[in-house]
């Protein structure tokens, strides 16, 4: 089982990665990892899902690529929560 690690406060982190992090809050799904992982693979970026786990927790901040891959993943699941919210509407 994978222990869940707290996100590490950055001291001085840039506005953009702050924004994006804030997303990935609102956004990214609990179980975010394999899809995040199948996005990457379609890019020809082989890593493990522990390095997933280390970039969206804060840990590294160093894998941009992960981290735009993990963003991918959130937009891809606020879409299909706006889609959801107005078929609720109609």
């Amino acid at each position: 089982m994978t222990n869940i690690v707290n996100k590490r406060p950055q001291k001085k982190m840039q506005t953009h990665i702050q924004k994006a992090y804030s997303f990935l809050d609102a956004h990214l799904p609990y179980e975010y990892t394999n899809e995040v992982l199948s996005t990457l693979k379609r890019q020809n970026i082989m890593t493990s899902s522990s390095v997933v786990r280390n970039v969206r927790t804060g840990i590294t901040t160093t894998r941009a690529d992960v981290l735009n891959a993990l963003l991918i993943v959130a937009k891809k699941h606020k879409k299909l929560k706006e889609k959801i919210e107005s078929n609720l509407t109609d």
